[in-house]
């Protein structure tokens, strides 16, 4: 039992962390854990438990309302994105931190019990960011009142001052934690998009109208229940649109939204005079992956494989699943000699990825070690107007150089115009179908 459980601790995905990544991972916490004591041990007496039941259990109301509309999009799991800070936020202006950490960690307990499996590194350390956004929300807050003052307008400068400190820590945190854990990872995809900013946004100004309502009577928080729902309802519409477009493994675009934005990618370089580019790009020896490891490390493979290839390229790159294990990319205003250029990075930015850590959230096989667990990729490039006026002329030639380098050996980038015609001509379909990849 001893040594189960001395190999149970040595495959926790923690382990499988970057020392940067673990170091903040570890230090965050113990941040939080050290504001935690002091703040209970400076708790001059347990007066507001009143306002922590109403804003707790109006909060958990809430939440399980939005987790109802968000099975609507999509059935089971965790909310994709929520309003939950607001309720962290309110807690921090009107309670002594100790209590407003208090509601914190029990609605992020609620979050643990009703989320099913979760990392347990992951599920703490946002709890613990909960906790020092909202010592950061009362510190500023404090602080703030001291300066402006105590009249009407100064709470609301307060008030918006905290809300942002709230979000700032959260953002800040959870961002670099994003970039640490999984290197290469964009700017977007560490700080959120701009809906999702405005979400936090929109939290931030509930979290202070509910802060102020509760200040009058805690009955108030119950009030802010359907204001809630109302604006998770809101939000499920733009996760929608969103989604409609998505290819909800990758979160890359899927191939009808790629080849849309192809063809009008295509239509501009024609109408400017300028060439258009088209990689394809397969990992190699994919299926290997979900034999060995499962299906389960291969999706993770594969979003990490993804988000090696979205963070290499240009804002106005066009990235899809093309299906499987393979991905397209539309370069616009690219020759040959700048496409070649760009799919050798993307070759060696792949090859050269720490997969295994990225792979954490499903570390569950000893096998996966990350000195051994790398992936290649395959490329093929063909380039408008040379090799193709249409993006199925471009799509067919980039296909087949992407087989040519299959056939070279993989872990290699091979051009249309640099292929014979007559090695193109071989890799008809049926050879295609047969040949591993």
């Amino acid at each position: 039992m001893v040594a189960q459980s001395r190999r149970s601790v040595r495959n926790w995905a923690l382990w499988t962390l970057t020392v940067p990544a673990f170091g903040l991972i570890a230090l965050v916490d113990l941040l939080a854990i050290g504001y935690g004591v002091r703040s209970f041990t400076e708790l001059p007496s347990w007066q507001g438990l009143d306002l922590v039941l109403a804003l707790t259990v109006a909060a958990l109301i809430s939440v399980e309302g939005a987790r109802r509309v968000e099975n609507r999009r999509k059935s089971g799991g965790a909310l994709h994105k929520d309003l939950a800070p607001a309720w962290m936020i309110a807690a921090a202006l009107v309670l002594h931190p100790a209590l407003a950490i208090l509601v914190a960690v029990l609605l992020r307990i609620w979050w643990r019990i009703r989320a099913g499996k979760c990392i347990p590194y992951r599920w703490t350390f946002s709890t613990a960011v909960c906790v020092l956004g909202v010592g950061a929300a009362y510190t500023v807050f404090t602080g703030a009142r001291d300066v402006v003052g105590d009249s009407s307008l100064g709470l609301v400068v307060a008030m918006t001052l905290a809300a942002f400190a709230y979000v700032a820590t959260d953002t800040v945190l959870c961002g670099l934690a994003i970039v640490l854990i999984v290197p290469g990872s964009s700017r977007q995809e560490a700080i959120g998009d701009k809906d999702s900013l405005c979400v936090d946004a929109t939290a931030a100004t509930l979290g202070c109208l509910l802060a102020a309502a509760v200040l009058v009577s805690p009955w108030f928080a119950f009030l802010a229940i359907p204001i809630s729902l109302t604006a998770q309802r809101a939000l499920l519409f733009s996760q929608l649109e969103s989604e409609a477009q998505t290819d909800p493994k990758t979160s890359l675009g899927r191939v009808d939204w790629w080849r849309r934005r192809t063809e009008e990618l295509l239509r501009a370089s024609r109408t400017h005079r300028e060439p258009m580019a088209v990689l394809l790009i397969d990992i190699d020896h994919f299926k290997m992956v979900n034999d060995r490891h499962g299906h389960l490390v291969g999706d993770e493979a594969l979003r990490a494989v993804a988000t090696i290839l979205r963070s290499a390229i240009r804002a106005k790159d066009v990235i899809g699943r093309f299906g499987g294990e393979e991905f397209v990319i539309a370069l616009p205003d690219t020759d040959l000699s700048d496409a070649v250029v760009t799919a050798d990075r993307l070759r060696t930015a792949v090859a050269a990825s720490p997969l295994a850590a990225m792979c954490a959230g499903v570390l569950d096989d000893p096998e996966l070690d990350p000195d051994t667990f790398h992936l290649t990729v395959s490329i093929g490039i063909a380039v408008s107007p040379s090799d193709g006026q249409t993006v199925d002329e471009l799509l067919f030639r980039a296909d087949r150089a992407m087989y040519a380098a299959k056939a070279a050996g993989r872990d290699r980038v091979r051009a249309a115009a640099d292929c014979a015609p007559a090695d193109l001509a071989r890799l008809t379909l049926p050879d295609r179908a047969a040949q591993p990849r």
